[in-house]
């Protein structure tokens, strides 16, 4: 039976990790910062690390005894989250740190969840931070798998939200495609790569949606009947210099937020479940490409 460190557990990707790793009988340690959350995970993890991975000391021995690393570990893309640290500070700095540790380790296997597309846009901190680890983890010498998940299910949790405030609108005409998937499916994916070898896996979800389509169904999930206006892109990118000065973190979230409405973001459909089941909303015809 393999033995895996999953970082990230209390994330609401890992959770998912979590759950599919137990079904398939593996033993698991999670690495998290919160014992009063890796405590509370169900299903019950065997063994709980308690660590801040932008520290490297503090993830001395963490990898012992390991056969694979799963990380769902990543800064926030939410325009809610009030976290200091940066896209570079977790997506690259904490995952590179758990990579050294598993080096150490003679762990067999490195699985990562970075983002659909993250060889484009280097001068987006998001992006960039995702491929350099990507790039870090490929000449590390230890076995991977890249997962890249065009955007996850709960990111719309937020839209919903703002649905609900009444403060919801659309980036330019919404006509870009895109295909998101569920947290669970992306998990599947996830465990089947175990025992692998070292791949990039693009993962998308069954259902395209333009994403004027994806904001109508968050407004229906929200109850809102309002109208969704249109804000052009060319306004949001006059303020973002703005943004910039008074939140760096705020900007780096609303510049690749643009980024990726101004392109089509569609990856191989892996996934099975679509947004609406997610929402609990009635399936609607599927868009063609």
């Amino acid at each position: 039976m393999k033995k895996v460190l999953l970082a990230g557990a209390t994330g609401n990707l890992g959770r998912h990790y979590l759950q599919a790793l137990k079904q398939q009988g593996y033993t698991v340690r999670v690495l998290a910062r919160s014992a009063a959350k890796a405590k509370a995970l169900s299903p019950a993890p065997d063994e709980i690390f308690i660590a801040d991975a932008t520290q490297p000391q503090a993830l001395a021995g963490c990898c012992e005894g390991i056969d694979v690393v799963v990380s769902a570990l990543g800064k926030s893309i939410s325009l809610t989250d009030k976290s200091k640290a940066s896209f570079f500070d977790v997506d690259f700095t904490a995952n590179n740190n758990l990579l050294q540790e598993a080096r150490r380790s003679e762990v067999k296997q490195f699985i990562y969840t970075s983002a659909f597309g993250a060889a484009k846009h280097p001068e987006l901190a998001y992006i960039k931070a995702h491929h350099d680890f990507a790039e870090a983890l490929k000449s590390s010498g230890v076995a991977y798998t890249i997962l890249e998940p065009t955007a996850l299910f709960s990111a719309f949790d937020e839209v919903v939200s703002m649905a609900q405030k009444g403060q919801i609108g659309s980036l330019g005409a919404g006509d870009k495609l895109t295909n998101p998937v569920f947290e669970g499916d992306l998990a599947q994916v996830a465990v089947q790569s175990i025992g692998k070898p070292s791949q990039v896996i693009p993962v998308g979800g069954q259902q395209l949606y333009s994403r004027l389509e994806l904001i109508k169904i968050a407004c229906e999930a929200a109850g809102h009947r309002g109208k969704i206006p249109s804000v052009p892109f060319g306004v949001v990118k006059a303020i973002l210099p703005v943004v910039k000065l008074v939140s760096r973190n705020m900007y780096d979230k609303v510049a690749f937020l643009v980024a990726v409405s101004e392109i089509d973001c569609v990856a191989p459909r892996i996934g099975e479940h679509t947004l609406e089941e997610y929402f609990n909303l009635p399936h609607r015809k599927a868009t063609q490409v």
